[in-house]
């Protein structure tokens, strides 16, 4: 079973953080990039802006770019995953997104790996809701030991019940039934 955390998404937290690798979800139209992925951006001096602007990734659904993480970081590398365009975002395109997350790990046999829920950078779902997509998606995943995810403070009680909740279902003689 994945063990999780939550941390807040700010550069102390951001600084300290160890995983292989970090997950930053991005829109084909978010410039500036917001949240962790625009703090990493200042931790490199603006290089996964420069990638943007010359093109290098432009965030359409699905898109991945493994970019080497500053050595400030204690993560391997980047992973970036394009949501496409932020009016088309909904819970649908969040699902795909954590499925495509999902699988690029399992593909690469990630065992630590902090990251931004889909659509969590501009608020665009709910991490309740976005938090219970990932699970769902990358559940087969037995690589995967743990997870940091990235998330503003006022949500990780709610998060770290959500699991509190699915720990103690999954340990009950009754199994998924009430």
């Amino acid at each position: 079973m994945t063990a999780y955390e939550f941390v807040a998404s700010s550069v102390d937290s951001l600084d300290r953080l160890q995983a292989e690798v970090i997950v930053l979800p991005f829109f084909s139209d978010e410039r500036p990039l917001t949240g962790a992925a625009a703090l990493i951006d200042w931790r490199m001096c603006g290089a996964l802006s420069r990638k943007l602007l010359a093109g290098h990734l432009d965030g359409h659904f699905g898109e991945k770019g493994m970019i080497a993480a500053p050595p400030r970081l204690k993560a391997e590398g980047l992973l970036l995953v394009g949501l496409g365009p932020m009016n088309s975002f909904d819970r649908s395109v969040a699902k795909r997104a954590c499925s495509v997350i999902a699988g690029a790990l399992r593909e690469s046999m990630v065992t630590t790996a902090a990251m931004v829920l889909p659509g969590r950078s501009l608020r665009l779902i709910p991490a309740l809701d976005v938090m219970q997509l990932w699970l769902d998606a990358s559940k087969s995943d037995e690589t995967l030991e743990e997870v940091s995810v990235i998330e503003r403070a006022e949500e990780h009680r709610t998060l770290g019940s959500l699991l509190v909740g699915l720990r103690r279902q999954s340990e009950s003689p009754l199994g998924e039934h009430p």
